[in-house]
């Protein structure tokens, strides 16, 4: 279902269901080799998992169901023990399977707390119906109340307010409250529950609104109080208006409270759990992330070492502006790790671009910048057909990085949103840089004059909603353009 979902919407909800319920995930080779495997596995009871060795004898649920075919499948409330209950997600790819775990613990205990609530609820409003309906034993007399032992038996002590701002007690109150208060529940006399609860001061003064102007109930929200022996009880206030009579409704909350608050814990703990878990999976990833770049950046230098304008530090400049932008804006951990790699590739079409073109210290000619202008496709060319997310952003960025906003730019005029987000990112490092540094042909100019040559061309070169992001980081792409360290390795100085 979530494939049918734009992309955004169905990783929300992933989101969602993931910070909401415990998962962990297998990967099965088409062979039933179990390869990997992580999340909270122990929540499941699986301990033990061996990778490689097969996947359907240490995990007997997937028994039958190995090698899939080419279609998703869910099993739902899968058992897998006693305790545990689990939907099972089977996701196909071409060499391997996987098999994602959701918790179904908590969502099947909740649907039955509600429907019990439901049903509790429904019961309380055809006996109140029944009361409202019934005739009157008099045309003077007041309205019946809502019979209020429902409410006592229900946890709720009802509180009618008088002329003079006291409230008489209605039929009896818990024996909870009374524990609370012992002298404060006597029946004939004016009550003044805001001296014995003063979280009820500011709440009655709000319940006026209700009270006046016959809206709708409105409730206090929970509160704790405590008893002569230390004990805890939550509380809820409800100001009402009914037939005329203005009720203030005290209900002990009691497990309902508990279990709310044990969920939201358990919402904040998962939530935890999986910040803690991705930055795990960083950390694992971050020696592999310096590989992948020092590559990367040895190989941009060697091809852009040819263009006496380039230096390495220019290159790493241009991935450390696009990752701030990147962050900035909203992109996940992995996907501004990624440009920030990617980004240093902007150029490497240049290596395609004859000396004599490239290395001219003066304005190119007419015929010299159409040839300049076709280094964006061959670097898309150069980095084209790769399955890896952080080559394929980079082949983007280096096609696409001269286009402009109002479709003036090159190789293609592509306009607007057409121009993918990580090249827009480029574009605007780029320009900045260069601008602010000395090249061979130019004389560098400080960050004011740059920007101010730069926000003549928000929303003609550059995408105007990006451009304000960049001025309010503007500080932090100054401190990268003034740092003298950047580069990854000695060979960016031009030491041996």
């Amino acid at each position: 279902m979530i494939d049918e979902l734009p992309a955004a919407v169905g990783s929300a909800l992933l989101d969602l269901t993931l910070q909401q319920d415990a998962s962990a995930y297998l990967q099965i080779g088409k062979d039933g080799i179990l390869n990997d495997m992580g999340g909270d596995l122990e929540h499941f009871d699986l301990k033990g998992l061996v990778p490689g060795e097969p996947a359907t004898e240490q995990l007997l649920f997937l028994d039958g169901m190995l090698p899939l075919s080419d279609t998703p499948l869910t099993l739902a409330a899968v058992e897998l023990s006693p305790d545990h209950y689990a939907d099972i997600h089977l996701l196909p790819e071409a060499k391997r399977d996987w098999a994602v775990l959701i918790d179904r613990n908590n969502s099947l205990y909740w649907r039955a707390q509600a429907q019990q609530k439901a049903n509790e609820l429904n019961l309380l409003r055809r006996r109140l119906r029944r009361l409202e309906s019934a005739p009157a034993q008099s045309s003077l007399a007041a309205p019946a109340m809502p019979a209020p032992i429902l409410y006592n038996a229900l946890g709720m002590a009802v509180l009618e307010q008088q002329a003079d701002g006291g409230f008489q007690l209605v039929g009896m109150p818990p024996a909870e409250l009374t524990m609370l208060c012992p002298d404060a529940w006597q029946t004939g006399k004016d009550l003044y529950p805001q001296r014995e609860f003063p979280f009820l001061e500011n709440f009655i003064t709000e319940a006026e609104g209700a009270w006046s102007n016959a809206v709708k109930p409105r409730r206090s929200g929970p509160w704790v109080e405590t008893d002569a022996r230390g004990g805890e009880h939550a509380l809820e206030a409800i100001a009402m208006l009914w037939s005329g009579r203005r009720l203030l409704i005290i209900e002990l909350l009691g497990e309902r409270y508990e279990e709310h608050r044990g969920f939201l814990q358990m919402g904040r703990e998962n939530a935890l759990l999986r910040n803690y878990l991705e930055e795990q999976v960083h950390l694992r990833t971050a020696d592999i992330r310096a590989r992948e770049e020092e590559i990367a950046l040895r190989l941009v230098w060697a091809a852009e070492s040819r263009d006496d304008g380039e230096t390495g530090a220019h290159i790493r400049r241009i991935g450390l502006y696009s990752e701030v932008l990147a962050s900035t804006i909203g992109w996940d951990r992995p996907s501004v790790d990624d440009i920030r790699i990617a980004a240093t590739m902007h150029d490497i079409g240049k290596i395609g671009i004859p000396d004599v073109v490239l290395r001219k210290p003066g304005p190119l000619t007419a015929e010299e910048f159409t040839i300049m202008k076709t280094h964006p496709v061959i670097g898309g060319r150069i980095l084209a057909g790769s399955k890896s997310p952080m080559l394929q952003m980079a082949k983007d960025i280096a096609l696409s990085h001269h286009e402009k906003w109002d479709g003036s730019g090159y190789p293609y005029g592509l306009k607007g949103e057409a121009i993918p987000m990580a090249s827009r990112i480029v574009a605007l490092a780029d320009v900045f840089d260069a601008l602010v540094h000395e090249r061979v042909y130019k004389a560098g100019m400080s960050a004011d004059t740059a920007v101010e040559i730069m926000a003549m061309n928000r929303g003609k070169q550059f995408d105007p909603n990006l451009f304000d992001e960049f001025l309010r980081q503007r500080e932090r792409f100054e401190l990268i353009a003034q740092e003298q360290s950047v580069m990854l390795f000695e060979g960016f100085r031009g030491n041996p």
